[in-house]
């Protein structure tokens, strides 16, 4: 099946992308339409956005886009940036919420462009998620492009940052030669038409060069840039470009019309190609500083046991210091995960995970990592926040949840580290006992109380 086959399925099987396309195409036959779009703020929600308000202004409406650093959009940024003569409120790669049908207060009709696993089900706003019922690894950015080629028509440039957002969310790996079901059909047509992206070469490794550190290739190499480009309001001043990293990358990408991506032969073209390019280069020059120290850190992870086979490794380490105030993961987790790989290989597991403790100047973060689609980390971060919210009701703050191989848990400066630490301990353990599986051992031994629970930040 190719691309165009492929939406043409969803069209006809798919009810949230049949409803999602007929919702825009009704409303851009209106003279007048105003259109919010809060976006993920992470590489394929800034490739969200792009695809959004390329696909509004050629029916020449402009959309107003915010991409604030939380994931979970919530009631007080939407009242504090957006006011009530909203036409239609677009909410893309922040998570399915129930609680989103309450935005209806803000705006006339709401779309949810998502591919989390959901939070509950909104029932009045028009949701297009594969994931609603079972999990589909793809990014929300390829779900933007679904619509805009449903809807209109899209080019080059909508293309080439839809595959940047699919490699922002691992959904494919040129090296491996390995790609999701769902994003194979654009995949395939992407790597005809630009081979130069795919090819596998000699260079430093990136972060998305998880199993593989001896290769790289183009697109790893540019999505990587635009990642740490991302970040760049946290290294130094970026405001000739922008309040934010996102905002930095968002221009960049919408002054890329001037050349074509088939003249990006390496990232030094790619980077040329716009002025922000260089703040986008200074950004990533600092990210890889910041990747060389916390390898260092990520050397010596605790093995805590196995379940079903999946070896479950646990590392206690600090974000870089510049990054020490950033609500989402960084720099450390992605460092971590390249231990997967080498922890299967040493000790013989069928699969790998890794459990990155966090404390931060604003909280802890707990990411997972891996699982091998064995053990969902997703579920598990959720359980965990839900597990800390009734434990703690009058902490707020405190939310879980992601994809299967890669989900995080974030809790407020108010929660103490060992409160956080405890619990993940002691929920790990019952999921240890439920596969009679004991290897975690003196780890958890005498946790019930205090003591124990300060001990484990010791190991």
């Amino acid at each position: 099946m190719n691309y165009r086959q492929q939406i043409t399925s969803l069209l006809e099987h798919d009810a949230g992308f049949a409803r999602s396309a007929e919702l825009i195409e009704k409303l851009v036959q209106r003279k007048e339409l105003k259109v919010v779009n809060f976006s993920h703020h992470d590489l394929d929600g800034v490739a969200c956005a792009y695809i959004l308000q390329r696909l509004f202004r050629r029916f020449g409406f402009k959309v107003t886009t915010m991409l604030p650093e939380e994931f979970k959009l919530s009631r007080e940024t939407l009242e504090a940036t957006v006011g009530d003569d909203v036409d239609l409120l677009i909410i893309s790669d922040k998570g399915t919420f129930a609680s989103y049908d309450g935005f209806l207060e803000k705006a006339e009709n709401i779309l949810i462009v998502d591919h989390h696993t959901p939070d509950g089900n909104p029932e009045k706003a028009v949701i297009f998620n594969p994931s609603m019922e079972r999990h589909v690894t793809t990014a929300a950015s390829l779900l933007c492009h679904m619509l805009a080629t449903q809807i209109t028509s899209t080019d080059e440039y909508d293309d080439f940052v839809a595959l940047v957002g699919c490699r922002g969310d691992f959904t494919f790996d040129p090296v491996e030669q390995k790609y999701a079901d769902f994003v194979r059909p654009f995949i395939e047509r992407l790597m005809k038409m630009y081979p130069r992206f795919f090819k596998t070469r000699l260079g430093r490794p990136t972060m998305y060069d998880i199993r593989d550190r001896r290769r790289t290739a183009l697109i790893n190499q540019i999505a990587e840039a635009l990642h740490a480009g991302t970040l760049a309001h946290y290294y130094g001043d970026i405001s000739a470009f922008g309040r934010s990293g996102q905002e930095l990358v968002l221009g960049f990408l919408n002054n890329l019309a001037a050349a074509s991506p088939l003249l990006f032969r390496n990232l030094e073209d790619f980077l040329e190609a716009a002025p922000a390019g260089r703040a986008i280069l200074r950004a990533l020059a600092d990210f890889r500083h910041d990747w060389d120290l916390i390898e260092l850190r990520v050397k010596s992870p605790i093995f805590l046991g196995e379940i079903q086979n999946v070896g479950v490794y646990l590392i206690f380490a600090r974000e870089a210091d510049r990054l020490q105030s950033a609500p989402f993961p960084a720099v450390l987790p992605y460092v971590a995960s390249t231990q997967l790989e080498p922890l299967k290989r040493a000790f013989g597991h069928t699969e790998t995970m890794i459990v990155v403790v966090c404390p931060k100047k604003n909280g802890v973060h707990i990411s997972m990592r891996g699982g091998g689609g064995i053990i969902d980390c997703s579920r598990i971060c959720y359980q965990l926040a839900d597990r800390l919210r009734r434990l703690y009701p009058e902490i707020g703050g405190i939310e879980g949840g992601g994809h299967v191989d890669a989900a995080e848990c974030f809790t407020s400066k108010s929660l103490p580290l060992y409160s956080a630490v405890r619990e993940l301990i002691l929920m790990m353990k019952e999921h240890f006992q439920e596969t009679q599986t004991e290897n975690i051992g003196a780890l958890l031994k005498g946790d019930d109380n205090e003591n124990a629970s300060h001990n484990h930040l010791q190991i």
